[in-house]
């Protein structure tokens, strides 16, 4: 990519919030994102529901909420049935931007935005990001999977089991980004002629996820060398800002971040109230059986199990049953001792409840859930069947927020609030390209000054 005025330069920084790359950079960890920053403005972004990184990087690549573009979750149900399978870049319902820059005679470069295996045949270079298991099928073309191979390139951190050993973990996030880095010079050095080149790194929400009380603590041990991984952050955002030149550049995530200390069970609140016909020892969601009113898919999505749905569905008062159901899970409260209870003292465990039928619009709405539960801040709302308890003690320390991913474009000086629907139109504008008619966000709404 040579950086020329017309393309654009994206920087994905998967779950870092607004206002930790501006602490991180006015503090001196981040000096190269500090020279870069004032020639922007640094927005707050509102993440799609759920705010979950595949439901919000689909909005990214489309400009559309999940009711146009059809990912609503990491898990999806197989129409008319209880089957549940792993969405893909097949599952797309709504064109990414590669398509439209195509059309326009452009080329694209396309590196580790989740959702986009397995890699497609496109009119640049491809390499997906997570969820992607086979390292051949995630590059596009072919012939980028030896170097990329050889240059230690991977496609995800290999998590492991983080507190059994932090430093290890922090080790293969370093080693991640490192091949990253190298497998992007290697790319955009073969991609001279891009118009669009969207670099992500998932390395952050992989800290976030593990050590965000570690990274927010000044007194913990691993704080120091989190803040290492964040200048060598900053070194592969002052490459990229280089490769942008005299062409656009953007910062954007997927959505922000903040503390959890209570992973919540919807389906075992499901199972208790007596809503739940599924043993816990389930392997699979297809053993409901007829008892089942509602069941619950990650992360707090809510289906009624209704006749005109399922096979195995009843007859229900719609209406009724989910008022009850959303009243029920408002009244929860969790105790000091962690405990949630039906009612009484404590904290929330739950925000809001909100309707599917009222959440989208398009032609992907009917596989919308029915209720998406909200969570308490603080609170990570799960929607595995396999434990009856509540609340359960998890490695997370860190869980997604919706209104604080990030936003910066250079030469766009406004500090107001953008959605994410909006960034799509934005990018396209920005090349002079005109946004498909599928794309629901309008780039001036947030472009102006």
């Amino acid at each position: 990519m040579t950086g020329r005025p017309g393309d654009m330069l994206v920087v994905g920084l998967d779950g870092v919030p607004f206002w930790l790359l501006r602490d991180l950079a006015e503090a001196g960890v981040m000096p190269a994102t500090a020279a870069v920053l004032p020639q922007g403005g640094l927005r707050p972004l509102r993440a799609p529901i759920p705010d979950i990184s595949s439901t919000s990087w689909a909005g990214f690549l489309t400009g559309a909420d999940p009711g146009r573009h059809g990912i609503y979750g990491f898990v999806e149900l197989v129409p008319g049935g209880y089957a549940t399978y792993f969405p893909n870049l097949r599952d797309l319902k709504a064109p990414p931007l590669w398509q439209p820059v195509a059309s326009d005679g452009g080329r694209s470069l396309v590196v580790n935005v989740p959702g986009t295996y397995p890699a497609p045949s496109l009119t640049g270079t491809l390499v997906s990001g997570f969820v992607a298991p086979d390292f051949d099928r995630a590059i596009a073309p072919p012939e980028h999977r030896g170097p990329l191979r050889d240059l230690g390139y991977q496609l995800d951190v290999e998590v492991g089991d983080v507190r059994a050993d932090v430093p290890a973990f922090l080790d293969r996030v370093d080693e991640a980004l490192a091949g990253r880095r190298r497998g992007l010079r290697h790319l955009l050095d073969r991609e001279p002629e891009a118009r669009l080149a969207i670099c992500v790194f998932t390395e952050t929400d992989r800290i976030h996820h593990f050590l965000w009380r570690d990274l927010m603590d000044p007194g913990s041990p691993y704080r120091d060398r989190i803040l290492g991984f964040y200048g060598r952050l900053d070194a592969a955002i002052a490459e990229l800002a280089g490769a942008a030149g005299d062409g656009g550049l953007m910062l954007v995530s997927d959505h922000g971040f903040g503390p959890v200390h209570t992973q919540f069970h919807v389906n075992a609140w499901l199972r208790e109230a007596g809503y739940l016909a599924l043993p816990s020892t389930a392997t699979a969601l297809t053993e409901i059986d007829e008892r089942t009113t509602a069941f619950a898919l990650d992360p707090g999505r809510i289906f009624l199990n209704h006749r005109d749905r399922f096979p195995r569905g009843r007859d229900l008062p719609a209406e009724e049953t989910l008022a009850r159901i959303s009243a029920g899970l408002l009244a929860l409260r969790r105790a000091a001792d962690g405990t949630i209870t039906a009612a009484g003292p404590g904290e929330p465990v739950v925000a809001r409840v909100l309707r599917g039928a009222e959440l989208y619009r398009g032609p992907c709405a009917a596989a919308a859930c029915d209720l998406y539960v909200e969570a308490a801040p603080g609170v990570q709302v799960r929607g595995a069947w396999t434990t009856d308890a509540l609340a359960v003690d998890g490695p997370l320390t860190g869980t997604h927020t919706r209104e604080d991913a990030l936003l910066w474009s250079r030469g766009d000086f406004g500090t107001s609030a953008a959605d994410m629907r909006d960034v799509a139109p934005a990018i396209l504008a920005a090349l002079g390209i005109q946004p498909p008619r599928t794309m629901e966000g309008i780039a001036p709404a947030w472009q102006s000054a």
